[in-house]
């Protein structure tokens, strides 16, 4: 297990998977985006799935080929999976400007990625709303776990509080247990491609995280807070605790969503998005 802080050659694959319309299996190749960069990811109008029990603003219709920028920073337009990743940008408040004349002023901390949902309409008076904010605070401690580490290990990093534990490309064989709270499961490369958790994964601690990882066997989740982007569960999801967030995952399993406040945005294999194939 090895902490590091300050490596800037360490490059973090960003999956850029997005359910548009009713389709929920739609992948474009990973943008990378190099580890100690401030970067947004911009997700523009994703399909609210029929479970979802928090109060999140209705999407819009449109989004590929939306020019999307930071002032004084980077400006892209979303790809055809309405992503837009504006990397590198100035730590702090930052306006992003979406559209012709949507804007949002939000706030990042140095070497941080956040992933946001937004519902877009030029054509409206109020044009932006923000819909799901998941934030990885990369400028803190980070702590990289490879395949073949003992199990043991592995469980001790999701043990601790307060961290983004990054796992490098490989499968890792066993179950998993999230005792610590503030934890971020970092997963390298796209999603269901490069990071293969062969076991159980029981998340108890809260305010904790998963990204980009493909999850074979049964995910639960008593803790609150939770959030999960880009990730696959092909077992059994339960989640019992309250306010998570799921934003653009493949659900393969049958899903027990008991918690109250959850946010479910995007994700296929939940209805009305179907399950993408290989489910």
């Amino acid at each position: 297990m090895r902490p590091i802080s300050t490596v800037r050659s360490l490059t973090l694959g960003i999956a850029l998977l997005l359910s548009a319309g009713a389709c929920g299996d739609s992948t474009s190749p990973p943008t990378d985006v190099p580890y100690g960069e401030t970067a947004f990811v911009v997700l523009l109008n994703p399909v609210i799935n029929t479970a979802n029990q928090a109060a999140v603003p209705a999407p819009g219709t449109l989004g590929a080929g939306t020019a999307v920028d930071v002032r004084g920073g980077p400006s892209v337009d979303t790809d055809a999976n309405r992503v837009a990743v504006l990397v590198p940008v100035a730590a702090g408040e930052d306006t992003l400007d979406i559209g012709a004349s949507g804007t949002e002023v939000l706030t990042i901390g140095t070497g941080d990625l956040r992933e946001i949902a937004v519902a877009w309409d030029d054509a409206a008076a109020d044009p932006t709303a923000i819909m799901a904010d998941i934030e990885y605070a990369f400028g803190g401690t980070v702590v990289e776990i490879e395949p073949g580490m003992p199990l043991s290990e592995v469980n001790d990093a999701l043990a601790g509080s307060n961290r983004i534990v990054f796992f490098h490309a490989g499968s890792y064989t066993g179950d998993l247990v999230f005792a610590g709270s503030n934890v971020t499961l970092f997963g390298e490369g796209m999603r269901g491609g490069s990071v293969t958790l062969d076991g159980n994964i029981e998340v108890s601690g809260s305010g904790n995280r998963i990204r980009g990882a493909t999850i074979t066997g049964d995910l639960t989740v008593p803790g609150s807070d939770f959030g999960m982007s880009f990730s696959e569960v092909e077992g059994a999801l339960t989640i019992s605790g309250s306010d998570a967030v799921l934003l653009n995952n493949a659900v393969c399993g049958a899903a027990t969503l008991s918690g109250s406040g959850i946010t479910l945005l995007g994700n296929a294999g939940l209805d009305p998005v179907p399950a993408p194939a290989g489910c």
